[in-house]
């Protein structure tokens, strides 16, 4: 009946209430949408070795439509940059040893503990260090050239008795080209620091403990104790 509460409540075509939902909605498609686009970027990060926090906010705004973006560019593949071959030693019997090096002080530790307790023992030793796939241009130019001069500066340090490493410089993800470079040299050992050079090791996880998962071949994390 005209006037009555019923017909006022309804005269504007919606009751009092009936659109308090619509903001709660919103609300969910955009956390959902956020929630998608953060975990691909997650895994494109992990498992892709782009470690950048720029991916964290494209996957943030591209939601679900960074999913087929992620899954085609992925999986870094790894990419040798610069090899610098050494002088392995015919010795019978003697280690073959990749030593993982970044720059940071569990690396330096564990090339450190290599050269005090293994340098009678290796034939083969091969130093690698790998670079962001992310970088480009002058960018990735410059960070490649430091990533030789800080090798070449680890080489310098090495004691007489280690056999003349080879050196590489290899772009992708960091396990993933560790594991490409041991296969190449067919050696027997893996050496990497406990813990990576800063930010990009904790973006990644711990690369050593994806290498001591997956590796066929022995990996020592962190050095060796004096003998």
């Amino acid at each position: 009946m005209p006037g009555s509460p019923r017909h006022d409540r309804t005269r504007g075509g919606r009751a009092p209430g009936a659109d308090v939902s619509e903001p709660w909605s919103v609300l969910l498609f955009v956390a959902g949408w956020l929630t998608v686009g953060l975990v691909t970027a997650a895994w494109f990060v992990i498992r892709g070795g782009h470690a950048h926090l720029l991916w964290y906010v494209v996957g943030g705004l591209l939601g679900p439509l960074f999913i087929p973006i992620a899954v085609e560019r992925g999986h870094s593949r790894t990419r040798e940059v610069d090899v610098r071959p050494g002088r392995p030693r015919a010795a019978r019997g003697g280690l073959r040893v990749l030593v993982g090096v970044d720059g940071s002080p569990d690396s330096d530790r564990a090339l450190d503990a290599v050269a005090r307790t293994l340098a009678g023992t290796t034939s083969e030793l091969v130093l690698v260090s790998v670079a962001s796939p992310d970088r480009v241009g002058d960018d990735a130019t410059a960070e490649r050239a430091a990533t030789r001069r800080m090798l070449d500066d680890r080489v310098a340090a090495l004691p007489a008795e280690l056999p003349e490493p080879t050196t590489e410089v290899v772009v992708g993800h960091p396990a993933d080209a560790l594991l490409a470079v041991a296969e190449t040299h067919d050696v027997d050992l893996l050496v990497v620091g406990r813990h990576g050079h800063g930010l990009r090791d904790r973006l990644l996880g711990s690369v050593a403990d994806d290498l001591a998962r997956r590796s066929p071949r022995a990996v020592l994390l962190g050095g060796l104790a004096d003998r």
